[in-house]
């Protein structure tokens, strides 16, 4: 009887689990990565009843449900770019949203994840990156970037002197405003 409450509310839970982005007075999509660098938003919103972004986030899933001038359209997330809104653009990569944290030299993201913290879970961001705007996403790991770099000898020992472990990646430099891991790519390439 427990088993089938859980199920119960679990099932609750998931009929809410889509995002709506009707508030945001700047918002659309970004069909394809050549309009996220260009910054050309589709089906662009201000945010009124007849215009608006659904995400269909409960298990992953993979549908983008746009209403536009009265008129409904439906996407496949595999086949748009990513989208903005709450002034953050956001990238789809296997049916996740992760938010675009940084792109200079190397693109940084973040998406938060579960983790169990007292008596709950609570939400984390966890970080990944990609080479460009439209290589695969990583988690943000030092083995990762070595992959990646391989061919950048200098970047590849860098990391491994300066950082311990992989959460120490994410360290930013207030001063510089850069993240480390950024700063000592750029110091690579000269």
């Amino acid at each position: 009887m427990k088993n089938f409450k859980l199920i119960i509310a679990f099932l609750a839970i998931a009929s809410f689990a889509t995002r709506s982005f009707a508030q945001d007075k700047a918002m659309g999509l970004y069909l394809t990565a050549d309009d996220y660098v260009n910054h050309k938003l589709s089906f662009e919103t201000n945010g009124s009843d007849a215009n608006h972004i659904t995400l269909n986030d409960f298990l992953g899933g993979g549908k983008v449900t746009v209403w536009h001038d009265g008129k409904k359209q439906v996407f496949m997330k595999n086949e748009i770019f990513g989208y903005h809104a709450n002034n953050s653009d956001y990238r789809f990569y296997n049916n996740v949203d992760y938010k675009i944290i940084d792109t200079k030299d190397f693109y940084i993201y973040s998406h938060p994840k579960l983790v169990q913290q007292g008596k709950g879970e609570k939400p984390v961001d966890s970080f990944y990156f990609s080479a460009s705007v439209k290589d695969a996403v990583e988690p943000l790991t030092i083995k990762d970037l070595e992959k990646t770099y391989a061919q950048n000898t200098k970047f590849k020992y860098t990391i491994e002197s300066e950082f311990q472990c992989d959460n120490e990646l994410t360290k930013y430099d207030a001063s510089i405003q850069e993240y480390k891991v950024k700063y000592l790519f750029d110091q690579s390439a000269k």
